[in-house]
């Protein structure tokens, strides 16, 4: 180590620090041949590698392994060496990473330390063994020599070690085992190995004790656990090794035991953490699924099974805007309120994701199960003290029950997950029971949505035309784009279909840039071969494109590239896109208008138009058919229908604008229709979307009626 090193380390400041209390933790428990400053210049750089290790972005256990192989190696090996270093280890790197990267590194460094001793404890018991060998031999000075060794290393050696007779009985035993036990030696001579331990685990070592006579195994090796004196019990390492005579006969078993007590608690300890929520202390998803597993196979054939996922209102709203700590505060109370209102015998409880909790119910039924809810809902919802201030939550949850027999655990979650989402969107802070035909239809939309990033790169859509006539003569007066998906699973799918799954993936920019392009390019071309006998091609513009800053560009490069002329387009935007937060005619309208393209307001219903249509630079309304479809199946319009209808026309009238009506089925709409000032109309009454040498006729002809 480098005078810069031993200073503190330029890298890491404090690492000389680090090293003099971690020499001061562990020469105590060890006999060490170094000077203490030689030990802390080990030590340092022991520490350099652990805070780098600790420190980097993503975590290498390797390099923790390798100190506890090197602590071996420095003859740290006293029986509480590991105890000291990783309580020293816990206290100065606790700040410099999370519990769970500090769990890691603590025992990957006792997992090293660990292999690294067993290795010792082996050679050890090698050169027992040669020991032996030589001390019966060699002559008799030799031998004197050979005991001399033999009884050092037996006197002096950390590890427990113990002589037997072929019977399995303790004739000699060294102060190392006799203080790890807690018996002297005479107490030891009076037993056995198998009086130290469980019956069932002295009935397994017997066994294998017994191989190893008759010459099955070579050498025991095992951890398990002995009982000391005071009956406590204790884990260690055990290693046996079996000295033959001269004629390769068995004559004595020695006996190595190892306290690896601290080990298996760090274990232990670090097991429970990777499979339980460190802030609850609830099983996490991954444990939860496991147990839920295990209790529907051990349900009975008639039996059924009941699942409810907890998710909490407005938690992200409390750890952004409160603190994270009392968001903490609020998800420890509900974990407990949860388990006050769960049957222990027939419940379990997890912490499936962040602000979301699972109940499971064994031999549940339907009412029983919304009874258990509710009561949590209803203890959720109390008020929760933190920092001074009382914080009320709700709960929205999904239930699933249903018979036990092949319930999937996973689709168990998954489906009481997909419940809550619906009482979330339905209103938060209620309950909604899963039904599978939802659940399917949302699935296939989970799907579709997958898939579109690569329909789109794969030509899978089409543009067809929709041929919009003037309800009175029925000629033509223009077309409207309709955009569908040709799906190679699904057959043709509708833009009801997977619009509103692209407008919520982020997919309808891109999905409404290409149907532009293609509006355009058929424009242009219909332009190019009948001439101004052409009528304008409509266009729905998504609210995400007509919100994006970039439009006036998009737009500009798609007509131009095109070569058709901005006249030849008439552009939807939706009604609640036309006015801005202030009531003024949205900016993105007089924009489009003066460009030189139609704007048409699209989506109208009887709430559509508060302000008024006067104000806005638009050149006509098209009524929603959804609200066109209030008139009814009758032949008789319904009354109340007619009436919002023509409030609308009324208003689209005073701003001196055509009506269109989209979703003209029936020839009694269109009469009403016309009846109420509607002047154009789309939809299977006038034709068809269809592709453009289907709907080319109706341009030469003028009429959506051209003679085949």
């Amino acid at each position: 180590m480098t005078g810069e090193s031993e200073q503190g380390g330029a890298m890491y400041p404090g690492l000389a620090e680090f090293a003099r209390l971690w020499a001061g933790a562990v020469l105590p428990t060890s006999n060490v041949p170094l000077s203490r400053g030689e030990l802390q210049v080990i030590l340092t750089g022991f520490a350099e590698l652990l805070t780098a290790s600790v420190r980097a972005d993503t975590f290498d256990h390797t390099q923790a392994i390798e100190v506890g192989h090197g602590l071996v190696a420095t003859q740290l090996v006293g029986p509480k060496a590991l105890d000291a270093t990783i309580r020293v280890l816990g206290r100065q790197l606790r700040h410099e990473a999370d519990d769970d990267r500090l769990v890691d590194l603590l025992g990957a460094v006792a997992c090293g330390y660990v292999e690294a001793l067993r290795d010792h404890i082996f050679q050890q018991q090698e050169t027992l063994k040669k020991a032996v060998f030589r001390a019966r031999d060699a002559a008799e000075k030799a031998l004197r020599a050979s005991e001399r060794r033999f009884r050092t290393v037996f006197t002096e050696s950390v590890v427990g070690i113990a002589i037997g007779d072929i019977q399995g009985h303790i004739v000699s035993s060294n102060l190392a085992m006799q203080e790890m036990l807690g018996y002297t030696a005479d107490e030891l001579r009076q037993r056995t190995p198998y009086d130290l331990m469980p019956r069932k685990d002295a009935e397994e070592v017997s066994a294998a004790y017994r191989k190893l006579i008759n010459g099955t195994y070579t050498s025991l090796r095992s951890e398990q656990q002995m009982l000391r004196s005071d009956g406590e019990p204790i884990w260690v390492h055990i290693a046996v090794t079996l000295i033959k005579d001269e004629n390769g006969q068995p004559d004595y078993p020695v006996v190595m035991i190892e306290d690896i007590s601290d080990l298996h608690l760090l274990q232990d300890r670090w097991s429970h953490q990777v499979a339980h929520d460190p802030l609850t202390n609830l099983h996490n998803r991954a444990l939860f699924v496991s147990k839920v597993e295990t209790a529907v196979g051990g349900l009975g054939p008639g039996d059924r099974i009941g699942l409810a996922c907890f998710g909490l209102d407005g938690m992200s709203v409390i750890n952004a805007g409160v603190s994270d700590q009392v968001g903490d505060k609020i998800l420890k109370t509900t974990a407990d309120r949860l388990r006050a209102v769960v049957d222990d015998d027939t419940g379990l409880l997890g912490r499936v994701d962040g602000d979301r909790f699972a109940l499971l119910v064994v031999r549940s039924t339907t009412p029983a199960m919304i009874g258990v809810v509710e009561r949590a809902m209803a203890r959720i919802a109390e008020p929760v003290l933190a920092g001074g201030r009382e914080y009320s939550v709700t709960a929205s949850v999904g239930i699933v029950e249903r018979a036990a027999a092949g319930s999937d655990p996973s689709q168990l979650l998954a489906d009481a997950e997909l419940a809550m989402h619906w009482a979330k969107q339905d209103g938060r802070a209620q309950w909604q029971l899963f039904e599978s035909d939802r659940g399917n239809r949302q699935r296939r939309d989970f799907v579709l949505a997958a898939q579109l990033p690569a329909a789109l790169r794969g030509d899978q859509f089409t543009v067809e035309f929709e041929p919009i006539a003037r309800i009175g003569d029925r000629s033509l007066a223009g077309f409207s784009t309709i955009v569908s998906w040709d799906h190679p699973e699904q057959g043709v799918l509708s833009a009801k279909d997977f619009l509103h799954l692209a407008e919520r993936t982020g997919h309808m920019l891109p999905l409404g840039s290409w149907a532009l392009r293609q509006a355009c390019d058929q424009a242009r071309q219909w332009h190019d071969e009948h001439g101004d006998r052409t009528p304008p091609v409509s266009v729905a513009l998504p609210n995400r494109m007509v919100c994006d800053q970039e439009i006036v560009a998009l737009l500009r490069a798609v007509v131009e590239a095109s070569g058709a002329r901005y006249d030849q387009l008439a552009l939807e935007v939706d009604n609640s896109m036309l006015r801005d937060p202030d009531g003024d005619p949205a900016e993105v309208l007089t924009v489009l208008s003066d460009m030189g393209f139609r704007v048409l307001v699209s989506g109208m219903t009887a709430n559509g138009c508060p302000h008024g249509l006067t104000d806005l630079p638009v050149h006509g309304v098209k009524l929603a058919a959804d609200f066109v479809a209030t008139l009814g199946e009758d032949d008789k319009p319904e009354p109340s229908a007619q009436r919002a209808i023509g409030d609308v026309v009324s208003a689209a009238q005073l701003a001196e604008l055509p009506v269109y009506a989209v979703g003209v089925h029936h020839e009694r709409h269109a009469t009403a229709l016309r009846e109420l000032g509607v002047e154009l109309g789309q939809g299977g009454h006038f034709g068809p979307p269809s592709l453009p040498f289907e709907v080319e006729p109706m341009i030469i002809a003028g009429t959506v009626d051209p003679d085949w």
